[in-house]
């Protein structure tokens, strides 16, 4: 049986076929997603193998890629139990970042759907705040994406639709941004191989706030939340708004898009860049950052979507003529100091979630990548890290910022 090898395009078993050139990135960069949350339920085997058959029929496109899917056949009862792990637990210390992981579990087996189902069930009854139990899914992002997570938490249909042809960006933009990327994609391949930017070992650390806090926060210090978020998390990791912090700092951010075309006609999300400057003080930095991005994306051409996928498109050509050429490297190589993204609100409700209670955790673990997923909630707000083992302490940075606004216990 040929062997699955994410990072490696073109050998082994290749469950991308049909993929869209950014899933094809997305699964090769070993980038895979997760949800979990706590339950007030017992989630044993029938009750599992139940809430696995719903998710794949609200978000069908987790069934596809591995050996033996079919479009529109979801995946039968016999795969379902087997990517359902159930365990006995004493107590929840530690939960969710203690099961995380990198989930390359969800993409170790060519025959088996591309996600997997873990539950912690509670040995001794509820605990003093009435959970039960615990529940992790993990996929691979080439499968599902924050949008889709958002509509399931309402137990609402994710199936993407078909993808439309239209055409926004000018031909010379296009132009200049599919020349451009003919040129990155070899000084890519060439730097990858002698330079990982984030060489460590991704770990996932969470964090929880009252969502109330940030809009406070943000009224307080005359900025969007989004815009907040952002610079919480840029503080976090680069140390920007303090006197500490590098004088630059770079990343990348996610936004929704329904236009497709020529990008990616199945993803929702499309990727932004940014480059801004510290500054010493917090609210000082976080209003110059909100001057900068609503700047920047008002003047957006089109060029940097363009590009990028022009990119990726050039990467997976070359892959399929010149396979050698690839390795984990490639797409563990990320030049940017974060990537950061806001992901639409899960607000629990429905047959699919019943049970389920904030807080929700959702985000990704992507070798080479520093980041966050900020995901709002009814009532809370999750900050989900994944950052290199050496990052971890620089998690306290939150804590302390938010300290003094937070309300007594």
């Amino acid at each position: 049986m040929d062997l699955i090898r994410p990072g490696r395009p073109g050998r082994g078993y290749d469950p991308t076929a049909h993929f869209t050139d950014l899933r094809w990135y997305l699964f090769h960069q070993r980038n895979v997603v997760y949800f979990a949350a706590f339950s007030t339920r017992d989630h044993d085997r029938p009750a599992a193998l139940a809430l696995a058959r719903r998710v794949v029929r609200l978000l069908p496109h987790l069934g596809e890629g591995h050996r033996g899917a079919a479009p529109g056949r979801p995946p039968g009862d016999d795969l379902l139990e087997r990517l359902i792990g159930i365990e006995t637990i004493d107590g929840f210390a530690g939960l969710p970042d203690r099961w995380i992981g990198d989930g390359m579990a969800a993409l170790s087996d060519p025959g088996l759907p591309f996600f997997r189902v873990r539950i912690g069930r509670l040995a001794d009854g509820p605990d003093a705040e009435g959970r039960r139990s615990f529940l992790l899914i993990q996929a691979s992002h080439a499968l599902a994406e924050g949008a889709d997570s958002a509509r399931l938490s309402r137990s609402r249909e994710a199936a993407h639709p078909a993808g439309t042809a239209r055409r926004s960006t000018p031909a010379a933009i296009r132009f200049a941004a599919r020349a451009f990327a003919a040129l990155a994609v070899p000084m890519h391949l060439l730097v990858a191989r002698i330079w990982t930017p984030h060489s460590g070992t991704i770990r996932v650390e969470t964090r929880m706030f009252p969502r109330a806090l940030f809009s406070r926060l943000a009224r307080k210090l005359g900025v969007r939340q989004r815009v907040l978020f952002m610079a919480l998390v840029a503080h976090v990791i680069t140390g920007a708004g303090s006197r500490a912090g590098r004088r630059r700092v770079s990343a990348t951010y996610s936004t929704l898009d329904s236009e497709g075309g020529d990008r990616d006609p199945f993803m929702r999300m499309r990727m932004l860049f940014a480059s801004f400057e510290n500054h010493p003080e917090f609210g000082a930095f976080a209003r110059k950052l909100d001057a900068r991005l609503a700047a920047a994306e008002a003047s957006e051409s089109g060029f940097n979507a363009e590009m990028n996928a022009a990119a990726v498109a050039f990467h997976r050509r070359l892959a399929m003529r010149f396979p050698w050429l690839y390795s984990p490297k490639v797409f563990a190589f990320m030049p940017y100091d974060f990537v950061f993204a806001l992901i639409p609100p899960h607000r629990l409700a429905g047959p699919l979630t019943e049970g389920l209670v904030e807080p929700v955790y959702c985000g990704a673990t992507t070798p080479g990548i520093n980041g966050c997923v900020v995901v709002p909630g009814r009532t809370m707000v999750t900050f989900n890290f994944y950052l290199e083992e050496n990052l971890l302490p620089r998690i306290e940075r939150l804590d302390r910022i938010l300290g003094p606004d937070l309300p007594p216990a």
